[in-house]
C-alpha cells in the first residue's frame, strides 16, 4: 500500500502506556520577544495548529537549499497559528537534525534545520511538535535490503514505485526507536507526532515468518479466509506487532521526557491490511490527530470517533490546503477550505492545516496571507470551546469488522476490492442520515464500548465480528431501558451455530441468506408504507439475512426477491423482467426484513440488510422514522434548518452552560446563508439564565417551548454559535 493508496483510502473512508505517565501538565512558554501576544496553555488552549510537509530527498542540490528558519517561522507565525509541527524526518528517510545515528539531508550543508527552527519557534511563541517518520522509509530501504517489507507478490512492484517500506520487525525497529530516542534527548519541543505507523500490506518477510512460527507454531497463512483461526491468528498478530512498536516508541519518548505523543490515526478508518487496533490509539496515544479528505459526513464522523478515543484534548483534525496530498498546487477554494476550518471548532477540536514545503526549502507566502485570514476567522471562538459532546444516539464502530467477507478463500495478493468494508459503508451512511436528519449522535468504538452508557440509542451497522462480551454490553443497554438498531449480520456468531449472540434482544433467530445481487423490503406497516410513499418496496443491492420472527416480534416489513434471479439471466433463451433492472417479485415474501422486539425495558430493530448503507433518500427516511418510532423525546436538542447544517451541543457543567454550534456544509459553494429555530434541552432540575451568541456575547431571545429552551438565529453563511446559561 503505497502513500497515495492509503491518501485515496482516508478520502473513501475507507486508534498501554503501562508506567509511562499520561499527564502533560499544564504547559505556559515564556512570553516571546518583541511584544507578542503570550501564547495559550499547551495543549488545551492551542487551536491553531500547522504542519509543513517536508517529503524531499537529497539527490539534486537544489533540493532544500534555500531553506531560511528566519523567514519560515516567521511567516507561520505572522499568520497566526499557534503551534508548529516541524519535519525531523520524512518518507524519503533523511534526518533534517545534528544525528549520529541517522543520515542527515545533504541539502542542509552541515547546518541544523530541525534545531534552527526550535529556537525560532521559540522567540515567536509558537509551541513546537516534532514530526517523526516510520516504516515508509526510502533510504532505509535502500540501504537496508534486509530490513524490507516483503509482500505476497515480491518487493519489485513497490520498488518500482515512490516509497520504500521496511517492516517493524526487523531491526528496523530498534533503529527507529534510537532516531527518536536521540531527537527528545537533544531538542525541546513539547510535543512529537509519529506518522505513517501503518503495515503497508500483509509481510511475508523472513523476521514476520520466523516471529509468527515462534509465537503460533504455524506458518503465515496466503489465504484470506476470516473463517479459518489461523488466519485470524495471524491478524491478531499483525495487529499485535503494531501495537508494540507503537507502545515501544511513547515508552521510548516518555521514559526522557514526558511529552504529548501521538500516532498517526487516521488509520482509525482503514480496513484490516494496515493492521492498526483502536487500542493503539486509546493505549499508547495522549491525543488523537489524523488527516480526511473525504467531505462532510466523514469529517463529522472522524470528529466523533477521535471525541470518542481521545485522552487530551483537544484533539487534531487535519487536512490539507490542496485538494489533496498529491496535489502540490491547486488550492482549495476559499469557501470550501472555511468551511472545514470550521469542522473542528464545532467539535471544540484544534483545526490542523497540511501545507507542502517547496522543493528548494522556501514558502508561497500567498498562501499564508489566506491562512492568516481563516485563523483570524476562527480564533474569537476558541475561548468558548470544550466541553462533553452529548447525543442521544450512537454509532457503533467496530474495527475488527474492516474486511470485505465477499472476498473469502483469495489469495492475499490476488485481492480485487480488499478495501471495500460493508460495516463502514453502514457506518459512514448512518452518519450522513443522522446528521441530515438533525438527530444529536456522537461515536462508540469497540475500544470504547464502555462509553454506551452515556447514550440512550445505538445504531449497530452491519457489524461482521462481535464477541460475547461486547454482546453482553448490547444486552444489558437494551434491557435497562435503551433502544438498538441492528442491521445485517450484526452479533452473528459464524462459529456457534451460526446463530445471533443478541437473538432474544433482536427477536429473531437466523436461518441463512436469502438472494445474491438484488433484493428488497416490502412494508407491512401503515405507517412504513405512508414514509416509503409513493414507491411500495425499497432496494438493497445485495443480499439479506434470513430469520424467522420470535414470539412477540412485530414484523413491519418482509423480504421480496426479483422477479428473476438475477443470476440466471443470460443473451441466448432469456427470460427477464426488464433487460435493465430487477424488478421485485409480484407476490411480496413472508420472510420477516424488519422487525421491531421489545427486551427489558428497552426496544430492539433489526433490518435485513444495511439499508442505512444507501445514500437513496428513502432510506434516510425509513431510518428516521424507526429510530423516532422508539425513540421518543425529549432529544438533547431538535433544531429547524436547512439539511446541509450539521448541529452539535458541548455540556459545560463547571461554568453551567451548554455550547451550541451550527456548521452550513452545503454540497455547492459559496453557501447560502440560512437560519435556524434551536431548541436545546437543560439539565433537569435547572433553569435557564439566559442565552448569548457567540463570539460578540449579545443577549439573544429565548422562550420555553415543552421540555427545551428555545431560540432563533438569523440566516449566517457558515457558522453560528450560542451559549445557553443554566443554574
Amino acid at each position: 500500500m503505497d502513500r497515495r493508496t492509503f491518501n485515496k483510502l482516508m478520502t473513501t473512508g475507507v486508534a498501554g502506556l503501562g508506567a509511562a505517565p499520561r499527564s502533560l501538565g499544564r504547559v505556559q512558554q515564556s512570553t516571546p520577544a518583541g511584544g507578542a501576544e503570550p501564547p495559550s496553555q499547551w495543549p488545551g488552549q492551542v487551536y491553531r495548529r500547522l504542519l509543513v510537509d517536508t517529503h524531499v530527498p537529497d539527490w539534486d542540490p537544489m533540493l532544500l537549499s534555500r531553506f531560511d528558519p528566519v523567514d519560515y517561522v516567521a511567516t507561520i507565525a505572522g499568520a497566526g497559528f499557534q503551534s508548529l509541527m516541524q519535519y525531523a524526518i520524512s518518507c524519503a528517510g533523511l534526518c533534517l537534525w545534528h544525528t549520529k545515528i541517522g543520515t542527515m539531508h545533504r541539502g542542509m550543508r552541515g547546518r541544523d534545520y530541525f534545531g534552527e527552527v526550535m529556537d525560532q519557534c521559540k522567540r515567536h511563541g509558537l509551541y513546537r511538535v516534532a514530526y517523526f517518520h516510520v516504516v515508509w522509509d526510502n533510504h532505509a530501504c535502500e540501504t537496508h535490503p534486509e530490513w524490507r517489507f516483503q509482500p505476497e507478490e515480491g518487493e519489485d512492484g513497490y520498488l518500482q514505485g515512490r516509497y520504500g517500506y521496511a517492516c517493524p520487525n526487523t531491526p528496523y525497529r530498534e533503529y527507529a526507536l534510537s532516531l527518536a530516542r536521540e531527537l527528545v534527548t537533544n531538542y525541546d519541543f513539547e510535543g512529537i507526532f509519529n506518522d505513517m505507523i501503518i503495515w503497508p500490506g500483509v509481510c511475508y518477510c523472513p523476521y514476520c515468518t520466523i516471529r509468527f512460527r515462534k509465537e503460533h507454531n504455524a506458518e503465515p497463512p496466503r489465504i484470506v479466509d476470516w473463517d479459518d483461526p489461523t488466519w485470524r491468528t495471524f491478524q491478531a498478530a499483525r495487529e499485535h506487532w503494531l501495537f508494540e512498536f507503537a507502545d515501544e516508541f511513547t515508552k521510548a519518548v516518555k521514559n526522557i521526557r514526558p511529552i504529548l505523543v501521538e500516532h498517526q490515526f487516521s488509520t482509525i478508518f482503514s480496513d484490516w491490511r494496515a493492521g492498526v487496533p483502536l487500542t493503539m490509539g486509546t493505549e499508547t496515544c495522549d491525543s488523537m490527530s489524523g488527516d480526511f479528505y473525504g467531505g462532510p459526513a466523514q469529517f463529522s464522523l472522524g470528529c466523533k470517533a477521535f471525541n470518542s478515543l481521545n485522552h487530551v484534548r483537544p484533539f487534531e483534525f487535519m487536512t490539507s490546503r490542496t485538494n489533496n496530498l498529491e496535489d502540490f498546487v491547486t488550492i482549495k477554494p476559499i469557501d470550501e477550505w472555511r468551511i472545514e476550518s470550521f469542522v473542528p471548532v464545532i467539535h471544540s477540536a484544534s483545526a490542523f492545516c497540511i501545507d507542502a514545503i517547496n522543493p528548494d526549502g522556501t514558502l508561497n507566502h500567498q498562501v499564508y496571507k489566506c491562512l492568516a485570514k481563516l485563523n483570524a476567522e476562527r480564533a474569537p471562538y476558541e475561548p468558548f470551546l470544550g466541553g462533553s459532546l452529548l447525543g442521544d444516539v450512537a454509532i457503533y464502530y467496530d474495527k475488527e469488522s474492516m474486511y470485505n467477507p465477499d472476498e473469502e478463500g483469495v489469495r492475499v495478493d490476488q485481492l480485487k476490492a480488499p478495501g471495500k468494508a460493508p460495516h463502514f459503508e453502514g457506518v459512514l451512511g448512518a452518519a450522513r442520515i443522522l446528521r441530515e436528519a438533525h438527530i444529536p449522535y456522537g461515536v462508540v468504538t469497540n475500544a470504547t464500548l464502555d462509553q454506551l452508557k452515556d447514550y440512550r440509542a445505538v445504531v449497530v451497522p452491519n457489524v461482521l465480528e462481535m464477541t460475547a462480551e461486547q454482546a453482553a454490553v448490547f444486552r444489558n443497554f437494551v434491557e435497562r431501558g435503551g433502544v438498538m438498531y441492528a442491521s445485517g449480520p450484526s452479533s452473528l456468531d459464524r462459529f456457534a451455530g451460526p446463530r445471533f449472540l443478541l437473538e432474544e434482544v433482536l427477536g429473531v433467530r437466523y436461518k441463512g441468506k436469502l438472494g445474491n445481487r438484488v433484493t428488497y423490503l416490502t412494508a407491512k406497516d401503515e405507517g412504513m408504507k405512508k414514509v416509503m410513499w409513493p414507491q411500495n418496496e425499497v432496494i438493497f443491492p445485495g443480499w439479506m439475512v434470513q430469520v424467522e420472527a420470535l414470539a412477540g416480534a412485530e414484523v413491519l416489513a418482509t423480504v421480496t426477491l426479483p422477479y428473476v434471479d438475477p443470476e440466471s439471466i443470460h443473451v441466448i433463451g432469456s427470460h427477464f423482467a426488464q433487460i435493465i433492472s430487477d424488478p421485485p417479485a409480484e407476490e411480496p415474501g413472508t420472510d420477516p426484513g424488519l422487525v421491531i422486539h421489545a427486551y427489558g425495558r428497552g426496544k430492539a430493530i433489526w433490518a435485513a440488510a444495511p439499508i442505512e448503507s444507501a445514500g437513496n433518500a428513502v432510506n434516510a427516511r425509513l431510518l428516521v422514522w424507526l429510530l423516532k418510532r422508539v425513540l421518543l423525546g425529549p432529544y438533547h436538542f431538535e433544531v429547524e434548518t436547512h439539511p446541509a447544517v450539521e448541529m452539535t451541543l458541548f455540556h459545560q457543567p463547571e461554568k453551567g452552560q451548554l455550547l451550541a454550534g451550527l456548521l452550513n456544509m452545503p454540497r455547492d459553494l459559496p453557501p447560502v446563508p440560512v437560519g435556524a429555530v434551536v431548541r436545546v434541552r437543560i439539565p433537569e432540575g435547572r433553569r435557564v439564565t439566559g442565552v448569548v451568541r457567540v463570539p460578540d456575547r449579545k443577549a439573544m431571545g429565548f422562550e420555553k417551548a415543552g421540555p427545551y429552551v428555545q431560540f432563533r438565529l438569523e440566516p449566517f453563511p457558515v457558522i453560528a454559535m450560542a451559549l445557553v446559561g443554566y443554574r
